[in-house]
């Protein structure tokens, strides 16, 4: 049997974690940008693989410099995980402490959808305990569903987070 997606439970150190990628971001983009925390480690008790998500929002013309900023620091750009202008995607290695990270960065513009949605997603779970809860024990089961495969991991999420956004709209 293939080995499952790793689902952890949410990690205490992750504001702290994220306050110094925010800080790094900062000191590496000379644009003005907004740095946002998103993903499972932003909602406080929320399990998920572990990885701190962050959310890049600058001008639609800054995307791609911003990109090359970060693949300066040894970040990888993945062009298949966003479509120009809407979204672009790196990821890669931070040191923290002495623990060896592996973050992921959303780069968008602001008031694109992947900014409102972002936000809208993890807005609602912070508001929402019982919610989140409830979205880690879907994760969970989804990822001993999908074994080893991210993407159908991915997949089976998404039903489920198209409901959340759904309710977030609604108020």
């Amino acid at each position: 049997m293939k080995k499952a997606v790793r689902i952890l439970p949410y990690d205490s150190k992750a504001p702290e974690i994220y306050d110094e990628i925010e800080q790094f971001i900062c000191n590496v983009i000379p644009y003005q940008v907004e740095v946002e925390h998103i993903g499972s480690t932003a909602v406080v008790g929320l399990g998920g693989k572990g990885i701190i998500d962050i959310l890049i929002i600058t001008n639609r013309e800054y995307m791609l410099k911003v990109v090359e900023l970060l693949e300066s620091k040894g970040y990888k750009h993945n062009p298949q995980a966003g479509t120009i202008p809407e979204r672009l995607f790196v990821s890669g290695p931070y040191r923290y402490k002495e623990r060896e990270l592996h973050i992921h960065i959303h780069i968008t513009f602001s008031g694109s959808k992947e900014h409102k949605y972002k936000l809208l997603f993890r807005d609602y779970l912070r508001r929402h305990a019982e919610e989140a809860k409830t979205y880690f024990e879907l994760k969970k089961q989804w990822s001993l569903e999908a074994g080893s495969d991210g993407s159908k991991y991915t997949e089976l999420k998404a039903s489920y987070i198209n409901e959340i956004l759904e309710k977030a709209r609604r108020g």
